[in-house]
C-alpha cells in the first residue's frame, strides 16, 4: 500500500460520518483500500476489502484501522509462474507515516486443478487433505502424500501406501521411498519480507500456503510479495 494514501483515510472517516453514517464510511474506507491494494500489486485481480462495520467509531478515534480483510482472485507471487488466490487479514494498522501492520496474515492458495496438473506423479488425485498418486507403473495401488514445509520450502511426504485395501504404513516402507518422494516434490518459497512460513495444508481448493508477520511495514510489502 502507498504510504502517502493511508492517512486519508481517517479523513474519509470523518467526512462519511459527518455525511452519511457508518455504512458510507465503510464502503469508503473499503474503497480506497482496495484502490490502494491495486496500485501496489498491478498485477492483482477480483481485488475485494472489507472491514467490521463496528469497527469504525474505534478507527476514527484512534488513528488506527482495527481489522482489514482483502481478497485477491488472481496473483501470481514473486518468484513464481502460478495464479494463486490470496486472502489477507491485517489488524492495527497505523494511519501515520510510515503506515505500519500490527500483525500481518496472507494465505495463498494454488488451485487444485494447477496442482494435479503440474504433479509428476500418474493418476494424481486429491482425497481430503491428501494426495494420491499411483504407487507403482502398473497403477497398482496409491501412495498418499501430505504437504510438509521446512523452512522456506514446501514438499510431499509419504504417509503410506494402500493396496487392495490394506494400508501400508510409511514406518514400515523403505527410507529410499520417502526420500524420493520429498526430492521430487521440494519446492523454494519466495517468502515477502518480514514474514514467516506457518503451515502449509491441502484441501479440495488446492494448497494453501499460510505466512504471517508482526509490525509489518506496508509500503515495503509490494515489492517482495
Amino acid at each position: 500500500m502507498k504510504r502517502k494514501n493511508l492517512p486519508l483515510m481517517a479523513i474519509a472517516l470523518a467526512l462519511a460520518l459527518i455525511g452519511g453514517g457508518t455504512l458510507s464510511a465503510q464502503m469508503l474506507v473499503t474503497s480506497r483500500i482496495e484502490a490502494q491494494i491495486k496500485s501496489e500489486l498491478p498485477k492483482a485481480s477480483g481485488v475485494s476489502a472489507s472491514i467490521p462495520l463496528t469497527d469504525i467509531p474505534q478507527n476514527l478515534s484512534s488513528g488506527t484501522i482495527k481489522s482489514a480483510e482483502i481478497n485477491i482472485d488472481k496473483y501470481v507471487l514473486k518468484g513464481s509462474k502460478t495464479e494463486s488466490t490470496l486472502a489477507i487479514t491485517l489488524k492495527r494498522v497505523s494511519t501515520s507515516k510510515p503506515a505500519i501492520a500490527g500483525y500481518l496474515d496472507i494465505t495463498a492458495t494454488i488451485p487444485a486443478e494447477t496442482i494435479l496438473q503440474s504433479s509428476e506423479f500418474g493418476e494424481a488425485q486429491i482425497v481430503g487433505n491428501t494426495l494420491q498418486v499411483s504407487a507403482s507403473a502398473s497403477g497398482l495401488g496409491k501412495a498418499v502424500l501430505v504437504p510438509k514445509f521446512s523452512n522456506n520450502q514446501i514438499y510431499f511426504e509419504l504417509k503410506g501406501i494402500s493396496l487392495f485395501g490394506n494400508e501400508v504404513p510409511a514406518s514400515a516402507l523403505p527410507a529410499e521411498a520417502k526420500s524420493q518422494i520429498k526430492s521430487k516434490t521440494i519446492r523454494e518459497l519466495n517468502v515477502p519480507q518480514g514474514l514467516k512460513l506457518k503451515s502449509v495444508s491441502l484441501s479440495p481448493e488446492g494448497l494453501s500456503v499460510n505466512f504471517s508477520g508482526i509490525n509489518i511495514q506496508l509500503g515495503k510489502l509490494g515489492s517482495s510479495l
